[in-house]
């Protein structure tokens, strides 16, 4: 490993992209044991922000911080293997509306059913207390990069 390599893997913006890229592989495995192996890591893209009334695609790519062309693709994936839909927009007759199928709203059931077994994998790699302070730290480094905090 290049000393280069290890500044990169000491930065605490790293660590965080990677202990979420490990968690979200055990999501993925578990969508894959359940029968939804198309179902990639990019796509969560689209489910975490998807309301259940349905989302235009300009919104979801807002919400990802990502372009709109890039979420179209993730979308058209899902469409093209059943997990959403494309309804039209009752407030905008050019737009769309993305909207999880129930085989979509199967994938946020088994995203649930997982959430526990992580929690518990957390206070006990790290003990209850300690977990709750990482939780209380991400939240607070969340909102503050958000500007709702004081910093």
């Amino acid at each position: 490993m290049s000393s280069e390599d290890s500044r990169r893997s000491a930065n605490t913006a790293v660590l965080l992209r990677e202990a979420f890229v490990a968690l979200n592989d055990r999501m993925i495995q578990r969508l894959e044991q359940r029968g939804h192996g198309v179902v990639r890591p990019a796509h969560g893209a689209v489910f975490q922000h998807v309301d259940d009334g349905g989302t235009p695609v300009a919104r979801l790519a807002e919400r990802a911080q990502m372009t709109k062309q890039a979420m179209a693709e993730l979308v058209a994936h899902l469409e093209r293997h059943g997990y959403v839909t494309r309804i039209p927009d009752p407030d905008d007759r050019r737009a769309k509306l993305v909207l999880p199928t129930p085989k979509g709203r199967e994938v946020f059931a088994i995203a649930q059913e997982l959430l526990p077994e992580i929690e518990k994998m957390l206070d006990d790699l790290l003990g209850a207390r300690r977990a709750a302070a990482l939780r209380a730290d991400l939240e607070r480094i969340r909102a503050t990069a958000d500007g709702h905090g004081s910093g």
